[in-house]
């Protein structure tokens, strides 16, 4: 798979996951809505200052948009580990301990079973 396509798959599950429409997420990249739809197609052939650009407005890093060869269900569970982890950086001290205690427990459950 092409990196072109690699990243065209990252943006499409991204734009997917937010319910944005091609303006909206365009907006949001600080790019023109052409640029991004040739992205989106797997078309563009952006330069790599276009792709930190793009991977900073994302949050993600640049090598998850250029490496991104899952299959669907791979990348809807690496949006959902994003998601998950931008929600804890947002968290208090106190919650984020809570957090990291319970997700500690449920670790530990998880091994007793196997």
């Amino acid at each position: 798979m092409t990196l072109q396509k690699n990243m065209s798959n990252m943006m499409n599950a991204i734009r997917t996951s937010r319910k944005q429409s091609i303006a909206e997420f365009s907006e949001e990249l600080g790019i023109s809505r052409s640029s991004t739809q040739e992205l989106l197609k797997g078309t563009g052939n952006p330069r790599m200052d276009t792709v930190e650009h793009i991977a900073h407005r994302l949050k993600v890093d640049p090598l998850t948009l250029l490496s991104c060869s899952y299959s669907e269900k791979q990348l809807e569970s690496t949006l959902l580990l994003l998601k998950t982890i931008d929600a804890f950086s947002k968290l208090s001290d106190e919650k984020k301990l809570k957090f990291a205690s319970l997700f500690q427990e449920l670790i530990l459950l998880m091994e007793s079973e196997t």
